[in-house]
């Protein structure tokens, strides 16, 4: 990653930028609604630390020259031609890579066999625990038995207790960033679903979408709000009973509660409030101030709903996921229209823009003047969300921008903004066949993993406890949009996965309701999820495999790491 000498006053600004709510769960001392939560068990709330202020004055830079954005027509290894632009049409969405790229090889390759059991000790791991069945039990939503509009999402602070055979699952935390790991999850099993046509991952994929929405539908206001397509951070809808049937669920009649329980919360990067008069599930709770910590996510999986679109077998699949990407679109229409300002509404229903003078956490655009670069990768995916095509800036490789060199020096947690709105500009560039933007951003998707797999002793991630797992995870987003990787690289995707199979395997509370869990009250509740281990993939995680092995843009240029006939037949696993 390019680095520039910036002076002090510049300092103080990078050390307020990125937006100051949690992009992941990874850092000491934080509770679920705050940057880097360290969760040993995800249900526990270890405390808090002090929120990051609002943007101070940067100071004057002016004399500091341009940022050091690199040519985007180098591409980065030695291929040694100037990139041209093919002279194909491409369909949309786009089905295949639509240029050769490849890398520099390193490490010895994995062979076939290898690459076999590995994909078999992941798959035999999701068959053993239940995976699929076990995330569609815990997570939560509102149920179809209530007669309203169902769906299910992963409320990250969740716990549950089980009193004489009847699950109860309760939240009372604020949930700012549930689409972090929400995100991820849909991205795996609409991909899972297309692959495999599984009836498990089919109603995860409905679910899942639906639950996108909901955080869209659930922040309405009347009949008549002005701004319907506003994203809240979280919704908390009616207290339910009811049971896992046969016909909506396929499973055994088992009794499931779930209970929602916020407080008001009036903080500088969030308020949490009564909701009255919402359209579709009356007087509810929301959480306000939707920032791009899981936008950068939530933007990311749009590059795979426009396939869940076109090619889900079941109906009721495609109406679902339909609604999601009809109303991800105007969403993010909302944010190019704002000035690339994510808007959003105070407890009486009225839309506003978030100042940058008092933070950055809803804006693109805080940092353009500064330097165009900055935060470009964010706005040329919600363009390309919303019209198919770049009405931003070129942005050129998305790398080596102030944005880049500073904000990830301050919390662990720019990072995957950073590289998800990377992975976002260059998954719908390809997805709408935007080659002119899509090669240089697949050179500088390169050039950014290639730097975060050889850190330069300036780069800061590598002394988070959790780098080494999120590049795993990374690597296989990355093999996705096409980028090819190294065996280098395959061999620490499989560290990290098959270290979390082990520990998952080991985990015994994948059924709640099984006899073997002994009941409890609400004073000593479960959590509802596996322990993280800083050397293995998270549990949201652990099925993204499915993503690369769907992805249309896979690159046969990359090393094997997965074998994708094992994981497209589950009869085999």
């Amino acid at each position: 990653m390019h680095r520039l000498w910036i002076p002090f006053s510049f300092l103080v600004f990078a050390l307020a930028c990125g937006s100051s709510d949690g992009g992941t769960d990874s850092g000491p001392g934080n509770d679920l609604s705050t940057p880097d939560a360290v969760q040993t068990d995800p249900g526990d709330d270890p405390g808090t630390i002090e929120d990051v202020p609002p943007i101070e004055d940067p100071g004057d830079t002016a004399d500091e020259g341009p940022a050091d954005v690199p040519d985007p027509q180098d591409p980065g290894h030695d291929e040694g031609d100037t990139f041209q632009l093919p002279d194909v049409d491409i369909p949309y969405p786009a089905r295949s890579l639509p240029f050769a790229y490849t890398r520099p090889a390193e490490g010895t390759p994995l062979p076939d066999e290898e690459v076999s059991a590995f994909t078999r000790d992941i798959a035999a791991t999701y068959k053993a625990v239940g995976y699929f069945r076990w995330m569609l039990r815990t997570s939560t939503g509102v149920d179809a038995s209530t007669g309203m509009d169902d769906f299910l999402a992963w409320y990250r602070g969740t716990k549950a207790w089980k009193e004489d055979g009847v699950v109860t699952f309760h939240d009372s935390s604020s949930e700012h960033n549930m689409w972090i790991p929400g995100s991820i999850v849909l991205s795996s099993v609409l991909n899972g679903y297309l692959l495999t046509g599984d009836w498990e991952l089919a109603k995860l994929t409905e679910q899942y979408c639906k639950g996108l929405t909901a955080v869209v539908k659930g922040f309405v206001r009347g009949e008549d709000d002005p701004a319907p397509y506003l994203m809240a951070r979280a919704v908390f809808p009616m207290n339910q009973d009811f049971v896992l049937d046969a016909d909506h669920w396929k499973d055994d009649g088992r009794r499931k509660v779930v209970v929602y329980d916020p407080s008001e919360e009036d903080r500088w990067n969030a308020q949490t409030f009564p909701w009255p008069d919402n359209p579709t599930w009356g007087d509810i709770w929301v959480t306000n101030m939707r920032s791009k910590d899981d936008v950068r996510a939530i933007s990311r999986t749009m590059t795979f709903l426009h396939y869940v679109v076109e090619d889900a077998g079941d109906a009721w699949v495609r109406t679902a996921c339909r609604e999601t990407f009809d109303t991800l679109k105007a969403f993010h229409q909302d944010i190019v229209d704002s000035g690339y300002h994510i808007r959003t509404k105070d407890r009486d229903g009225n839309p506003y823009v978030i100042p940058c003078e008092v933070q950055d956490l809803g804006s693109y655009a805080c940092y353009m003047e500064l330097d165009p670069a900055n935060e470009c990768c964010a706005r040329l995916s919600a363009d390309l969300i919303a019209f198919g095509e770049r009405r931003t800036n070129d942005c050129g490789t998305c790398t080596g921008s102030l944005f880049d060199a500073f904000a990830t020096t301050t919390h662990y947690y720019n990072y995957p903004i950073v590289w998800d709105y990377h992975m976002a500009a260059l998954g719908n560039a390809l997805v709408h066949g935007q080659l002119a933007d899509a090669y240089p951003l697949m050179v500088g998707l390169d050039e950014r993993i290639d730097s975060y797999m050889h850190p330069s002793q300036d780069e800061s991630g590598p002394s988070n406890e959790r780098w080494n797992s999120d590049m795993a995870v990374l690597l296989v987003q990355a093999a996705s949009m096409g980028l090819p990787l190294t065996a280098a690289e395959a061999r620490h995707v499989h560290q990290h996965f098959a270290r979390a199979a082990e520990l998952f395997r080991q985990w015994d509370r994948w059924d709640l309701w099984d006899a073997s869990v002994p009941d409890t009250d609400a004073a000593n509740a479960y959590s509802i999820r596996p322990p993280d281990a800083q050397d293995a993939v998270k549990v949201e995680s652990f099925a993204i495999l499915f993503e690369y092995c769907n992805s249309p843009f896979k690159n046969p240029a990359g090393a094997a790491f997965v074998d994708c006939d094992v994981l497209a037949d589950p009869s085999g696993w």
